[in-house]
């Protein structure tokens, strides 16, 4: 029997109603496939489009267990970025660092234009946007509760679509720290940005370098190997 999943994807999903919430709001991430797809559209190398649009994202969890590959003990942590980590709440064992690309922003992200109310990139931008505001996927979650200034929420509903959107970006997004644990996040990347923030709870808590970021990565690659 067929998979489903080719008939879903075909299904139209809900129309954003272009309020630009979410693109002042959140941080928005990209996948190398996603980045690679917007460069092309951009008639850019994927180098020079991450030198003009890219910073690192450094996304924190407190953890009570190191089990996972890119957890870092409390104690591995350099001075500086553990006592930025403490005044925002973290004090927990381990943190996991879950490293990624994301889009510059100011007020908005660098692919808004606020004066249209339009996505420059709309047509190739990534799963973290189009999906939204039903990326969580799960059911019985009130989103019109969960993201009230989002229009969208308000009227509409997730679909077979967008359900198989989410759960297929789960997966993805999985693959894609596996991969950064195994290769190292210079080695997934064509090139890397040289300067980021620290993300947590959905905030920008500190600015982080590249050369900060990597370090933080060995750290946690060489308790592997301990």
């Amino acid at each position: 029997m067929s998979s489903p999943l080719p008939m879903l994807l075909q299904e139209k999903a809900t129309a954003c109603q272009k309020c630009g919430e979410c693109c002042r709001k959140y941080y928005i991430s990209v996948l190398p496939d996603e980045l690679e797809r917007e460069a092309k559209f951009f008639k850019l190398s994927q180098e020079k489009f991450i030198q003009i649009y890219c910073q690192l994202f450094l996304q924190v969890m407190p953890l009570q267990q190191g089990d996972h590959p890119l957890a870092i003990h409390s104690s591995a942590i350099p001075k500086k970025i553990w006592s930025v980590l403490q005044k925002n709440g973290i004090s927990s064992n381990y943190v996991m660092l879950l490293p990624m690309l994301g889009f510059k922003k100011k007020e908005f992200c660098v692919f808004f234009d606020p004066k249209l109310y339009l996505c420059t990139m709309h047509t190739v931008k990534p799963a973290q946007c189009s999906i939204f505001p039903f990326m969580a996927g799960e059911k019985n979650v009130d989103f019109a509760k969960a993201y009230d200034f989002c229009e969208l929420a308000s009227i509409a509903s997730p679909t077979r679509y967008t359900h198989a959107q989410a759960d297929l970006q789960k997966v993805k997004m999985a693959r894609y720290f596996d991969s950064v644990a195994k290769k190292g996040m210079e080695n997934v990347w064509s090139a890397l940005p040289q300067e980021g923030i620290i993300i947590y709870q959905g905030k920008s808590i500190s600015p982080i370098t590249r050369s900060e970021l990597l370090e933080l990565l060995q750290l946690a690659r060489e308790k592997e190997t301990n």
